[in-house]
């Protein structure tokens, strides 16, 4: 799944539709002479993966354990006796749930094995429906709106549903909007009928999408609205030291087919871009190659100009923002990327202890890393986290304006305590991005910049 969906508006507090799905059975180990060993698994239903960095804990007792990036647990010490088991994570948070506990019976000699799992989509899905839902004739559709060319979540979007084949006591269009994080959710739409979705904003309209929900029911339905139209990239590659044109210079958009080879006097075109950010790739025989960030806007042309270097030079770059309706307006740029790949980890593996004291060791500007404490919002404790910001402007005055923490294309609802909680070992890729790259690259959750951790 490439994003949360979020967008609840309140906290469920009811185990029956919270993380279900647990077991309980004697192990052929023996539990410590100290007490019982709780074992285990923590799944996540709505991304069909194990839960990495769960904290389970035990209700009553000191006994706590984490899950590992396969989802496995173990807590030792476990005092005898019945007591509650719960768990907490960050993805729980971001779905708008809270955990429920389970009573487990421990006994001396035995250990105990568990399975939790956060619920599928559809299952939180009834969950946040059901006060709505008053008549056994309703199903609820939900899903997440985004644009037809840059898979951007669209925010504030109006989601229709209406019924095909309308009767006398149909009731009208069902109308919602997206939240922030382009979410809409529908809980009364009429079930066993035939209804078309479609979503719009201004002038712009979705394609519809034609479905029925059972009675009961629950359907998970994206939509696609039709919003940005194909920008153009155009500029002029040069020498660096006497300005040059070089011929021949092979220009690329990575992650795109668009590719052009500059002409006699050193300019190139490359049209049909999608919206947004994306990385430029010039290369010249003879020249080192170079990597610049460019963002296109819809229906507009960007221009460029690339200077080459013979040598291994480091060239201070700009991050281009560039727009013009009635023709090019040219800049210099080179792409600046404050990134630290897994051959730049390995060597501080010996000396860090999480996450956070990677970034410590990162010289990206304006960005400050310093230890701090946060409340637990399972606990109530106040436990050591990481503040990382983002930002050119010099810091002052009191909190933490905190750069939005994406794992493995994943929101972290809680980049503090996350950071402080993931080991340095399973990661291959840091990057930092400023508030204006951030913002066009993960929206307005991202508006104090962003630290996207990958581990593959």
């Amino acid at each position: 799944m490439r994003y949360v969906r979020s967008g609840s508006g309140h906290w469920l507090t009811t185990a029956a539709f919270v993380a279900a799905l647990y077991g309980m059975g004697d192990l052929s180990a023996q539990a410590t002479e100290s007490g019982s060993v709780l074992r285990g698994t923590v799944f996540d239903s709505t991304t069909m993966s194990p839960l990495f960095g769960a904290r389970v804990v035990v209700m009553g007792t000191s006994a706590m354990g984490t899950s590992e990036a396969d989802g496995s647990f173990e807590v030792d010490h476990v005092p005898a006796g019945e007591h509650w088991v719960s768990f907490f994570h960050p993805r729980l948070q971001s779905l708008g749930v809270s955990a429920p506990s389970l009573q487990v019976t421990f006994s001396q000699d035995r250990a105990v094995r568990i399975e939790l799992a956060v619920p599928s989509e559809r299952t939180l899905l009834m969950g946040w429906c059901l006060s709505e839902q008053r008549r056994g004739d309703r199903g609820a559709i939900s899903g997440i709106v985004t644009d037809s060319l840059t898979g951007v979540a669209m925010p504030h979007v109006i989601v229709t549903a209406e019924v095909v084949d309308p009767r006398f006591d149909d009731p009208p269009t069902l109308e919602v909007r997206t939240d922030d994080g382009g979410y809409y959710r529908m809980c009364s739409v009429p079930a066993g009928r035939s209804v078309k979705l479609q979503a719009r904003f201004g002038m712009s309209a979705g394609r519809s999408v034609q479905l029925a929900i059972p009675a009961g029911g629950a359907s998970l339905q994206d939509l696609i609205l039709l919003m940005s139209e194909e920008g153009t990239l155009q500029g002029k590659v040069v020498d660096y030291q006497n300005g040059t044109p070089l011929v021949g210079a092979s220009v690329s958009v990575l992650g795109t087919r668009s590719q052009a080879l500059t002409d006699s006097v050193g300019m190139f075109i490359l049209g049909d871009l999608p919206p947004g950010r994306h990385l430029v790739v010039t290369q010249s025989l003879g020249y080192d190659s170079r990597t610049d960030s460019v963002t296109v806007f819809s229906e507009e042309t960007v221009g460029i100009e690339v200077r080459m270097a013979t040598g291994a030079l480091e060239i201070e770059g700009l991050v281009v923002t560039a727009r013009s309706r009635f023709g090019a307006e040219t800049l210099n740029v080179g792409g600046r990327r404050d990134v630290m790949t897994r051959a730049q980890i390995e060597p501080l593996l010996v000396r860090v202890r999480h996450a956070g004291d990677l970034l410590q060791n990162m010289a990206a500007p304006g960005l400050r890393v310093r230890e701090t404490l946060i409340q637990d919002d399972f606990t109530g404790v106040r436990e050591p986290a990481m503040c990382v910001e983002v930002s050119r402007r010099s810091a002052g005055g009191a909190g933490c304006r905190s750069a939005a923490v994406i794992f493995n294309g994943v929101y972290m609802a809680q980049p503090g305590q996350f950071l402080i909680q993931l080991d340095p070992q399973i990661i291959q890729r840091i990057e930092i991005l400023n508030p204006i790259d951030a913002q066009f690259a993960y929206g307005s959750i991202a508006g104090n910049g962003a630290i996207v951790i990958t581990t593959h």
